[in-house]
């Protein structure tokens, strides 16, 4: 078993992974929001009145995409800054502190040593 060390993540990768994720986080949030919102229009009547329930209850297709877009964009921006943020942090702490450790085995070694114990017990 081998002891590593993770010493500097890149920003530029960070953002990349953040970025990705945020586009699908978003998209999926807005999903959900846009059918949220057209829900409470079916029966929000009494809650919102009647104007702002027809209102919700008249989403199509075309808003429900363009609220997915839209989430998924701020989504994508704000995960990308907050990734970007979160790399440059722990390059500093990981400069002064050092950086996460891990361990690494080899698994065809532990394979081995399995069947070489077996054949002994036989």
């Amino acid at each position: 078993m081998s002891r590593r060390e993770i010493t500097r993540i890149e920003p530029r990768s960070a953002l990349r992974v953040g970025f990705f994720l945020g586009v699908l986080g978003g998209v999926l949030f807005g999903l959900y929001s846009a059918a949220l919102l057209k829900s409470m229009g079916d029966s929000g009547a009494a809650l919102f009145g009647e104007t702002e329930a027809a209102q919700l209850r008249s989403l199509g297709g075309v808003s429900t995409v363009f609220m997915a877009l839209f989430m998924g964009l701020i989504g994508a921006l704000l995960s990308s800054l907050l990734a970007g943020l979160s790399a440059i942090v722990y390059n500093l702490a990981a400069h002064y502190f050092g950086g996460l450790e891990y361990h690494v085995e080899d698994v065809t070694d532990r394979e081995a040593a399995r069947s070489h114990s077996s054949h002994e017990n036989d």
